[in-house]
């Protein structure tokens, strides 16, 4: 046995990906509520981070080491991230809260079927 043949006999391709196929995989799910809701908290607070990072800015100079004026305001990348990473976290706990929901759901409507 030669083990390079054994290699093209088991070689596949790699799955094509395009648009279509990955609104096929998308439209195969149903999300609940809790789900929805998670994906749009995610979108606004990823806009939130932005803002806020502009709003609360940050001092890169001042003219004097104690004054309260700032020659340079920058970007706060610290504040946007974090704000990130609070929203992600709190979006994956509601996106998982509703996928259990989901499960249990289908779990049952199939124990329905059975006692029916």
């Amino acid at each position: 046995m030669d083990l390079f043949d054994e290699i093209t006999k088991e070689k596949e391709d790699f799955p094509k990906v395009s648009v279509s196929t990955i609104s096929k995989e998308v439209k195969k799910h149903k999300f609940n509520f809790y789900q929805m809701f998670a994906i749009g908290l995610f979108i606004v607070f990823f806009f939130l981070g932005i803002i806020f990072g502009n709003l609360f800015s940050t001092c890169e100079a001042t003219s004097y080491y104690y004054s309260d004026t700032c020659l340079v305001n920058e970007f706060n990348f610290s504040l946007m991230l974090s704000i990130w990473f609070v929203s992600l976290l709190v979006s994956i706990i509601i996106f998982a809260i509703g996928h259990v929901i989901a499960l249990l759901s289908g779990i049952n409507e199939k124990l329905g079927k059975f006692s029916a």
